[in-house]
């Protein structure tokens, strides 16, 4: 099974040249403003993409599947498996998906370190085989030029205690 993953595309699909693959793997931030019309502009993006199976999790800029949860899934067709704290079997592989990070900027997705991301982390089950969130977890894709490292240290011990 080919995965294709991308996060942060923020609306500039047009720019974006995706490779084939069986499943498309986007990791939050797909929209900018994140609006239900936004929405409805990326929607046709992933329809229009080859991959049989498309895999979706919200990130800090997508907003309308925070305020406007259902709303926002109604837009999206069969073939977009949203997670939000939920799993999905795609080919005998089990992905799970988790857009929580922490607390940054007062965007979508907010949740304290400590107790309250701990608690969403533990939801994760101990078979997953893909894991999809658009935090990252402490050491791993988290280097900012302008805050070190930022990512999640209970997010980092999930994962070393899972290993998917």
């Amino acid at each position: 099974m080919l995965l294709v993953a991308v996060a942060d595309t923020h609306l500039y699909h047009d720019e974006l040249r995706v490779p084939a693959g069986d499943v498309f793997v986007h990791a939050g931030d797909l929209l900018r403003a994140g609006t239900l019309d936004e929405l409805r502009r990326a929607t046709e993006w992933l329809t229009s993409l080859p991959h049989r199976h498309k895999v979706l999790v919200a990130g800090n800029h997508d907003r309308c599947f925070e305020l406007q949860h259902a709303e926002a899934i109604r837009l999206l067709p069969g073939n977009i498996h949203y997670l939000q704290d939920e799993g999905v079997l795609i080919g005998g592989l089990r992905f799970w998906g988790s857009p929580w990070q922490p607390a940054y900027n007062g965007w979508a997705f907010n949740l304290e370190r400590g107790r309250k991301l701990r608690s969403q982390w533990a939801r994760i089950p101990t078979n997953t085989d893909i894991l999809v969130t658009h935090g990252p977890p402490l050491g791993f894709g988290d280097r900012s030029p302008v805050q070190g490292r930022h990512g999640c240290g209970d997010l980092a011990a999930r994962v070393s205690e899972i290993r998917p």
